[in-house]
């Protein structure tokens, strides 16, 4: 075999290599990537009527989803949530600080996505939704840990949304009883969830982050090709 021969064969091995690390990092990386993550709409105090969307990322590989249970910030009561979406047959019940939201299990893998309507935000710079995640084989993932300056990005983080200072004029609307809240379902027309038995369907949402490391794996593998068979072509000239 010619030097040109070697040089190349060697160039496909490496990037070979640079794939493969590529996917491993991906690999590794999967489990961080779960977390429950949470918007307002509108992200400002004391809005009214305000949305919040929750997505409960699937980690489990072998449980479905069965419900999330989270703990107010001062200033909400569980009166004054209900639930505007999410999957059929799924309840919104509260009590003391906290609301549970749960229904029949989600297929294995099926991240859980809800929308979760609030009579008033909060006057406060930011609200805090403190998360614990069930399966249906008894695991939790206790997503409550809040940022410090030791540990500005901590492994199960809680749920945070940053608000915006109160729109000019705005006040606080009185307070609903600290009873516990009236069940909601959500809507007839709310997709039905699967069986457990049938397949996963991916999201591509969620395979966006697992796309980007994927793709700069293989960037990075045709980048060292790329310098190799241009270093052999100018030592053979």
């Amino acid at each position: 075999m010619d030097d040109l021969g070697v040089v190349t064969a060697t160039a496909r091995r490496l990037a070979v290599v640079c794939t493969a690390a590529g996917l491993a990092v991906v690999l590794a990386a999967g489990p961080a990537l779960a977390h429950v993550e949470v918007e307002a709409t509108p992200a400002r105090a004391l809005a009214t009527d305000a949305l919040l969307s929750l997505t409960a990322e699937a980690e489990s590989g072998t449980a479905g989803i069965s419900g999330l249970r989270i703990q107010l910030p001062a200033g909400l009561v569980p009166a004054d949530l209900r639930l505007a979406s999410g999957p059929a047959g799924w309840r919104l019940t509260g009590t003391a600080g906290v609301v549970t939201v749960s229904g029949p299990a989600l297929p294995v893998g099926r991240s859980l996505r809800l929308g979760i309507r609030v009579r008033q935000l909060p006057d406060d710079r930011q609200l805090v939704l403190k998360t614990i995640q069930s399966y249906t084989d008894g695991k939790q993932d206790a997503w409550i840990e809040l940022p410090t300056a030791s540990v500005p990005e901590p492994e199960q983080p809680a749920p945070i949304v940053r608000l915006q200072a109160a729109a000019p004029g705005a006040t606080a609307v009185p307070r609903a009883a600290p009873a516990t809240a009236v069940p909601s379902t959500t809507p007839a027309s709310a997709p039905t969830p699967r069986t457990s038995g049938a397949a996963p369907v991916a999201d591509p949402a969620e395979d966006g982050s697992v796309a980007v490391w994927m793709f700069g794996g293989v960037l990075a593998g045709i980048a060292v090709l790329g310098v190799i068979v241009l270093a052999a072509r100018r030592r053979l000239r």
